[in-house]
């Protein structure tokens, strides 16, 4: 941002001065304006960029494992009722 302000300020001094510096002094203001937007925007990089993610769950020390179901005879506990083509 302030690169530009920079640059369109050295136009204007160039401008009015006329010679040389309409072509020195939009580029020594774009040059300023550049270091300085590097200089006021260097903590401002990535801040934005990274959400705050919560810690990783951690199972308890007695947490049980996954239920496991013993292999039956393939038929379903309950009846299923036929509805046809679906």
């Amino acid at each position: 941002m302030l690169c530009c302000v920079g640059l369109f300020g050295g136009m204007a001094v160039g401008q009015s001065l006329g010679g040389p510096w309409t072509v020195i002094a939009p580029a020594a203001g774009f040059g300023i304006g550049f270091l300085a937007d590097m200089k006021l925007m260097k903590g401002m990089h990535g801040k934005k960029a990274q959400p705050q993610q919560p810690a990783p769950a951690q199972a308890a020390s007695d947490a049980q494992p996954a239920l496991v179901v013993p292999p039956g005879d393939g038929k379903p506990p309950y009846p299923i009722q036929d509805l046809g083509k679906v």
